[in-house]
């Protein structure tokens, strides 16, 4: 029997980390039941490296059929997205998931190109899990997997297909912003005169915002080992990127009327966007990376 297989719809993995936006952090698969209904109704799950293509057969059953006339089964199809990078919670927007009751839900809306509740992934898509035996209430039926009975997916996305289905999808993810807290520690840093250090965004400024902005401080702080440090805290957090948009310079004999200044280092290193630091010491700052300055 011959067999034409044509684009249904398409859904892509997106995540504001990288510099091509491009989120392959994550393997799909088809829930069991879905897989039955797949097979049923001539659709073909396509897995890209960012997200996935369902296919249809134009010519189901030995008789051809356009993508409308599919559409009007209403059915709905299954998706289990499971996450392959153990880095993925240090350089994405803060989740607070529980690994063990909760699960990202996403599901596509009328008029809508993206699956999650706001216009990137959040909180609000966040949902408890429940056996099938339970009821569901504001939670999402778990169904035991034959192929994997002991893995929970990471997120689990219902496509509903109908009339209205949109022939692209995307899932946002948003990347982690921080407090950058640069502390100089060496002794030809520490005697620096009027030391300061600038931010310089690679994003477009607002009408009446500088292109620069110096960090808050300088500051004394103790360190951990019992030595001190002078402390440099950013203007506002700093999103983390793959490679960064962000440059950072430490000048000396600062003159914040004038602008003027004498580079000392012109470009600081930046925190590693896949190991960011917990501290919560300097002036309750919930996210701080830490960068040491010897």
């Amino acid at each position: 029997m011959d067999s034409r297989m044509a684009i249904l719809t398409e859904v892509q993995f997106m995540h504001g980390f990288f510099n091509d936006g491009r989120c392959r952090c994550l393997s799909v698969a088809p829930a069991d039941s879905s897989l039955r209904d797949m097979m049923r109704y001539g659709l073909l799950l396509k897995v890209k490296p960012d997200g996935f293509r369902l296919l249809y057969d134009a010519n189901h059953t030995g008789s051809p059929r356009s993508r409308s006339e599919l559409l009007y089964q209403v059915l709905t199809i299954r998706i289990l997205l499971s996450l392959e990078d153990t880095d993925f919670y240090n350089y994405t927007s803060p989740l607070f998931i529980d690994p063990v009751r909760q699960v990202l839900y996403f599901c596509n809306r009328p008029g809508r190109p993206f699956l999650h509740t706001e216009e990137q992934v959040s909180g609000s898509d966040v949902f408890e899990t429940t056996p099938p035996c339970k009821r569901p209430g504001r939670k999402i039926v778990l169904e035991p997997s034959e192929r994997q009975p002991f893995k929970k997916p990471f997120a689990i996305l219902d496509l509903r297909l109908y009339p209205g289905l949109e022939n692209n999808y995307h899932i946002f993810f948003q990347a982690r912003s921080t407090w950058w807290n640069y502390i100089l520690v060496g002794d030809h840093l520490t005697e620096l005169h009027m030391p300061a250090i600038l931010l310089q965004s690679d994003k477009k400024q607002t009408a009446g915002s500088p292109s620069t902005q110096p960090f808050t401080g300088p500051s004394t702080i103790r360190l951990r080992d019992s030595r001190t440090g002078i402390s440099f805290i950013s203007p506002a957090p700093v999103e983390v990127r793959e490679n960064p948009a962000a440059t950072c310079t430490l000048v000396e004999d600062f003159d914040q009327t004038t602008g003027k200044y004498k580079v000392v280092i012109a470009t600081l290193p930046v925190p590693d966007g896949r190991i960011i630091s917990r501290a919560h010491t300097f002036n309750k700052q919930p996210d701080l990376s830490e960068i040491i300055l010897y």
